[in-house]
């Protein structure tokens, strides 16, 4: 009896599973949620001083992401999102005179609208897997009580770049890796302590993501 139960809840598995295969390969209007752990970083330009060319400012991190979407088609499909991205980072800055010297951690927020354009390269009844890039619009922030030497009006808006990734969706399941890259520059030209600092800092990220689609 119990080995006919076991049969019985591997047929309905394999039966839910082909169902929302089949209704996954007709769909074509999908909204989801994804979730995303993110590492991101960027490095001013190095200085060109005798020995060290050391970089005026260096940050990189860990964090996580979290964004919601609609997505259209297949064979290509276009995808929209929007997501907020949380950076716990290691901020550094190093005057070339040796004359100040920061090292902190902080809170990172970045907001996003991004649209994308995607293809599946490989469709299967219940498997797919899908290349996609696209552009993006936001805004880097620090919240409240969160700002060291910077503040909210230090930072370039809007920000804007460019994404791009693999995808692969498993039923309603998805899962993937992403690439983006900030055209424009984190901060405005800032003065620290007195002395103004000309920031070389476009924000790099990788995010490794999970999600959801129906």
């Amino acid at each position: 009896m119990k080995t006919f139960k076991k049969i019985f809840v591997y047929l309905a598995f394999i039966l839910l599973g082909l169902f929302s295969a089949e209704r996954a390969q007709a769909q074509l209007f999908w909204i989801g949620v994804d979730g995303n752990a993110v590492y991101s970083w960027f490095a001013s330009p190095k200085l060109d001083e005798a020995a060290g060319e050391k970089n005026v400012i260096t940050y990189d991190g860990w964090g996580w992401n979290l964004g919601a979407f609609v997505r259209y088609g297949k064979r290509p499909f276009v995808l929209v999102g929007l997501s907020w991205t949380r950076t716990y980072s290691k901020f550094a800055i190093n005057d070339p005179g040796d004359e100040l010297n920061i090292s902190e951690s902080i809170k990172l927020n970045n907001f996003d609208f991004a649209v994308k354009i995607g293809y599946e390269v490989l469709q299967m009844p219940m498997f797919k897997a899908d290349v996609h890039g696209g552009l993006f619009i936001g805004r880097s922030l620090l919240f409240s009580g969160e700002s060291i030497y910077f503040e909210n009006s230090d930072f370039v808006k809007p920000q804007w770049g460019i994404t791009g990734g693999i995808g692969f969706q498993f039923t309603n399941l998805i899962f993937g890796v992403d690439y983006s890259y900030h055209f424009s520059e984190l901060f405005k030209p800032v003065d620290i302590d007195g002395t103004p600092y000309q920031i070389g800092s476009k924000i790099q990220m990788v995010a490794l993501k999970v999600g959801f689609m129906f």
